[in-house]
């Protein structure tokens, strides 16, 4: 069994696809780009896949072998929007009800790209009964996968179900209750995850108290 050795400042051949060839060696690497120096003294930054499979393979190693320590750092914010909407009636009562979805905008500014990045998350709501305001929340797991520096991307909550209730006229209630409640999303919080581990965690404006603020932001960091 024979295994390759990824040794520190080694020089080497690095061919392309069509077979042209340089020597360099290897100073950095992402997932999908490296940075190479070549014998004249050029640094040279190309994707991965500009090189045979070999020199991935190579390249692979190295990463490997010199593990980068990543200053994870991100912008995040979200909206809501409507999916579905159904009446309904319950006696004297007309039901309206909504299935709403919160859109998570994320922002990977952590200066590299990132693998198997996965995102958890906790959408807080007021449900109305009989006019107490009961907040309950939903949460739920996204997988996002590759995250590329800077790029921004837009991921999908599972849907959250609101309710409106309105008593038709000429009723009420003998305790007083409003003759219309509705549900509402208050806020939502956001964590991602790499590597097993959390590495940023967000919280909206609306959410319970407690919640951890992308590095003190509280406004947009997207346009609308």
């Amino acid at each position: 069994m024979f295994t390759t050795v990824v040794c520190a400042d080694e020089t080497r051949t690095f061919t392309s696809p069509d077979k042209r060839t340089m020597q360099a060696e290897v100073v950095a690497a992402t997932t999908d780009r490296v940075t190479l120096k070549t014998a004249a003294g050029l640094t040279i930054v190309a994707p991965i896949d500009k090189f045979i499979p070999a020199d991935q393979e190579f390249i692979g190693q190295w990463r490997v072998a010199h593990p980068v320590q990543i200053k994870y750092k991100f912008a995040a914010d979200y909206t809501k929007s409507k999916a579905s909407s159904t009446k309904s009636k319950q006696g004297a009562t007309d039901i309206i009800t909504e299935m709403w979805e919160c859109n998570m905008k994320i922002a990977n500014e952590s200066g590299q790209t990132l693998d198997g990045v996965t995102v958890d998350y906790i959408i807080y709501y007021n449900q109305m009964e009989r006019g107490n305001k009961i907040v309950r929340q939903f949460t739920g797991k996204a997988a996002i996968g590759t995250v590329k520096n800077l790029q921004q991307m837009v991921v999908k909550t599972e849907q959250v179900k609101l309710e409106t209730s309105l008593l038709q006229g000429g009723f009420y209630y003998t305790d007083g209750s409003k003759t219309r409640e509705k549900d509402s999303i208050m806020g939502m919080t956001i964590d991602m995850n790499h590597d097993g581990k959390k590495i940023f965690s967000w919280s909206s404006k609306g959410a319970p108290k407690g919640g951890v603020t992308s590095e003190g932001k509280s406004e947009s960091v997207f346009a609308k």
